[in-house]
This record gives C-alpha cells, structure tokens and sequence, in this order.
C-alpha cells in the first residue's frame, strides 16, 4: 500500500510539472577537483585499514595499491 500511494504522489507531482531540479547550465562554476590534480590524502574507511579514500576528492584505492 505504501508503495501505490508513493508512486502516485510522484506521477502527480510529474503531472503537474512540480520539479525542483534544475539542471547546471553553464554559468553554473563548479569547481570538481580532477583525480589526477589533487593532491590526495588518503585516509582508512574501514576497520582492518586495507581500503583507503582520499579525503579531498574521494577517490578509492586499496593499501597494497598505495604501496606501488
């Protein structure tokens, strides 16, 4: 039942053309940081440390990885 009720309130919503997403155009100026300018600084994500994300950009690398 919760999903029918869900699922109409979204085709209503799409129906009477509610949306509050606009998509970026370009003078939108966001800044995304390149994967291979950042300058990383890798931090563990998990408890045994074996897997580590970057905490500028998030980029995902295991430690026997680094360590090459």
């Amino acid at each position: 039942m919760f999903i029918i009720e869900k699922l109409i309130k979204l085709y209503k919503r799409i129906k009477s053309g509610d949306s509050n997403y606009t998509p970026p155009n370009n003078e939108d100026n966001y800044k995304l940081e390149d994967i291979l300018t950042c300058k990383h600084n890798f931090m563990p994500i998990d408890s045994t440390g074996e897997i580590l994300a970057c905490s500028k950009c998030g980029y995902v690398i295991s430690k026997k990885r680094l360590k090459n």
